[in-house]
């Protein structure tokens, strides 16, 4: 009796142990599969609930960037308007705008802070300044206006 429970646990175990390996291997072939299709879909930019921001060509000189919804909801009041002044006051090329926006729209924040901005502004820019650009960008990044008004 003792000899045949034990091979019967033994066999048990051994079925149990080979429906085990074949679900993993079924398990990651499945897995493989999904990141596969992942992937795909990722680069075709189907069935993506999240943002995902492109760059297509340069913009025309006189066009506008338009805000989609989801980008509004995420940029705070402060930061949208700075980068529309950098923009507009021609600080910034579009076509550097557009990086900028693209690294704030892929950051892990919620929602994109004045100083968030900033940051991207300056870590973006800074490889491509020379001293004196520098010092003008921290000039417009960084200034601090007065309390009193000079008049």
């Amino acid at each position: 009796m003792k000899d045949s429970l034990f091979e019967m646990l033994l066999n048990l175990f051994e079925k149990t142990l080979i429906k085990l390996k074949e679900s993993q291997v079924t398990s990651n072939e499945t897995s493989a599969d999904a990141e596969k299709k992942d992937t795909q879909s990722s680069l075709l930019g189907v069935g993506q609930e999240t943002l995902t921001p492109e760059f297509i060509q340069s913009s025309h000189p006189k066009s506008m960037r338009i805000f989609t919804y989801t980008e509004q909801m995420k940029f705070t009041k402060a930061s949208y308007q700075f980068l529309m002044r950098l923009l507009v006051w021609k600080i910034i090329h579009p076509d550097t705008m557009e990086l900028i926006i693209n690294q704030l729209l892929l950051s892990d924040s919620r929602i994109i802070t004045l100083e968030e901005t900033k940051w991207a502004v300056r870590d973006t820019l800074a490889d491509s300044l020379d001293a004196k650009q520098l010092a003008f960008l921290d000039l417009v990044l960084y200034q601090k206006e007065e309390a009193y008004p000079k008049h």
